[in-house]
């Protein structure tokens, strides 16, 4: 059994929605023994996941699972063995509160799409802005999907 938890700030736009995405890769796949979750560094319940996330999933086949946002814990990281997070300040704030686990929290789209960048914030964004940033999203998981089946 392997865990993969996604990280961003308010674990509505970026790591819910790579979170779903694999999720989805995941069970198209029969890749059964992978569970993913998403939290945020500064995560509170009463965020809401944006329509513009909501939408675009479903225009990609995706169906969301209700969501209620978490600030990531201690227990997530020991429990997960991969971790990917959204940007180098979120990485930073990972490596410094839980330095026993550096090994694996990763960039994600240096993990991914070997691309050592930040995933912008698409919570601003509209149209083909925000299009842009859930695209590379996608890219990135399918890239880790593809991995994860691979070595299956």
């Amino acid at each position: 059994m392997m865990k993969i938890c996604f990280i961003c700030t308010a674990n509505v736009c970026r790591s819910f929605l790579a979170q779903e995405l694999l999720k989805d890769f995941c069970a198209k796949n029969n890749l059964k023994d992978i569970t993913v979750i998403s939290r945020g560094i500064m995560a509170q319940s009463y965020f809401t996941v944006p329509q513009k996330i909501k939408d675009f999933l479903s225009s990609q086949g995706v169906i969301c699972s209700p969501h209620t946002p978490q600030l990531v814990g201690k227990e997530d990281i020991e429990e997960s063995d991969l971790i990917l997070a959204m940007t180098f300040a979120q990485t930073d704030v990972l490596h410094d509160k839980y330095p026993a686990h550096i090994n694996k929290i990763h960039l994600f789209l240096e993990y991914t799409l070997n691309t050592a960048a930040d995933m912008p914030d698409p919570i601003a964004q509209t149209g083909r802005g925000f299009e842009r940033i859930a695209l590379l999203i996608k890219h990135g998981v399918a890239a880790l999907g593809q991995e994860l089946k691979d070595n299956q």
